[in-house]
């Protein structure tokens, strides 16, 4: 955080009125400008400030005593002291400014608490322990808000809808700066097919989504999580319209849904039933779907983030007769050791050597003991920077996959994990292992 700087001296250097602050005119003025105010600076950084307006007034109106500034990546969800904007003397005015790597995207939201959700109340009233802090950072995003001073189309994450930060030399993102100029149109939910999937293993039922960007035989891509990558999220219209430029190759994606955390939880850590029902109860129906417009399956390529980038290449390794490419986002690489991440200091302290040790299990464990066989699977993976324990399980397990046979492109992203950075990563995985036919 860098607060250092007086709000004056903030707006002067950011070019923005500093004429009776916290005015009905100041605010009017503000607004025609484009938040976040970014100042790019000459060591590879910007300056970033966030302003919000408190709705319900100034200090001695309002029942707000903290803004935190939830920045995806940057914001440290597991202390007791997050980084918060502040009140400009008793106005309606609450700012902060940081100082940000100038290829960075990534999403963000304020957060405003009041006196009784004060993080220094809660855990002087409780034990204190790492899982109380946990309850109460789960309790306050859910009052995140976007930021009404950024135009630019709001981005769904798993806590809610966030507002987007995109600094100047963040690459570019294929497809998607048509989408929110809104050059692109959004498909109608008419063009998709919906395909019931329900296993009496799995004991659960969904509706999976089929969408093709051709009307001939061509690959089908599983996107895992489906239900983040729908129509209203833009993605279908980006993969239709980087089909139609000649960036990817036309191809067939079948969206299949979590149904919910819990299930989420189970179906993707690395579950095998989960894969065999799909492969032998859902892939049939999707043929035959397919079949009915006199089109087929030419490969399988299988996408997912987080849980989902585990699982996909898990799903690559294990159910390598149908997956010989995978897309994995951020996969979460340290299962199946959850303490590694539950409680990632306390486990570090007592793990001298945490970095260096694969864990027990894991996919690159199981790769390295021989187990399971990655060769010749095509792989496009990354991790941010600001993923600071997962950029570690994913840089061990993209040296094991490489060392044993697997053809790796692994990028890192200035970002962190955040439905922001993997729309681009999966349109560039789809370039890379789908590359559009000359």
């Amino acid at each position: 955080m860098n607060n250092v700087l007086s709000l004056d001296s903030l707006l002067t250097y950011f070019n923005l009125s500093n004429n009776a602050i916290g005015s009905v005119r100041w605010w009017n003025n503000i607004a025609k400008n484009k938040a976040p105010f970014i100042k790019l600076e000459q060591d590879g950084r910007c300056k970033v400030l966030f302003i919000w307006q408190d709705p319900e007034g100034d200090d001695a109106e309002s029942s707000t005593r903290s803004v935190i500034l939830n920045v995806n990546g940057l914001t440290n969800h597991n202390t007791w002291q997050p980084s918060c904007l502040k009140r400009y003397k008793q106005t309606d005015l609450w700012f902060a400014c940081l100082s940000i790597n100038d290829q960075w995207r990534g999403s963000y939201s304020f957060i405003p608490i009041k006196e009784q959700q004060l993080p220094q109340h809660i855990e002087k009233n409780s034990d204190g322990s790492r899982e109380a802090q946990r309850r109460w950072w789960l309790e306050v995003v859910k009052q995140q808000l976007v930021d009404p001073l950024n135009t630019s189309p709001l981005v769904a994450s798993g806590w809610g809808l966030n507002s987007p930060l995109h600094l100047p030399n963040a690459p570019l993102e294929l497809g998607w700066r048509e989408w929110e100029q809104g050059k692109l149109n959004k498909l109608s939910i008419a063009k998709n097919i919906t395909i019931t999937w329900s296993d009496h293993t799995l004991n659960n039922q969904r509706q999976c989504t089929l969408f093709s960007t051709t009307v001939n035989s061509a690959p089908l891509v599983v996107l895992l999580d489906g239900e983040k990558w729908g129509a209203d999220t833009g993605t279908l219209s980006v993969l239709q319209y980087l089909t139609n430029i000649n960036k990817i190759s036309a191809a067939h994606y079948l969206l299949v849904p979590s149904i919910n955390n819990q299930t989420r939880w189970r179906e993707l850590s690395c579950y095998q039933p989960f894969w065999q029902s799909l492969t032998e109860n859902l892939f049939p129906k999707v043929k035959d779907r397919l079949s009915q417009s006199n089109q087929s399956i030419t490969e399988y390529l299988v996408a997912g983030q987080s849980l989902g980038g585990l699982s996909a290449l898990y799903a690559g390794a294990h159910f390598s007769d149908y997956f010989s490419k995978v897309i994995s986002l951020s996969g979460s690489f340290w299962w199946p050791e959850i303490e590694r991440m539950q409680d990632p200091e306390a486990y570090q302290s007592k793990n001298a050597k945490w970095n260096k040790r694969l864990p027990k299990n894991s996919l690159a464990d199981r790769v390295s003991n021989n187990e399971i066989s990655v060769t010749g699977l095509d792989i496009f993976q990354t991790v941010g920077n600001a993923e600071k324990q997962l950029s570690i399980y994913n840089d061990m397990h993209f040296k094991v996959f490489k060392e044993n046979g697997a053809n790796v492109t692994y990028q890192k992203v200035e970002g962190g994990h955040d439905w922001l950075s993997w729309r681009s990563s999966l349109v560039n995985g789809l370039v890379t292992l789908l590359p559009a036919q000359a």
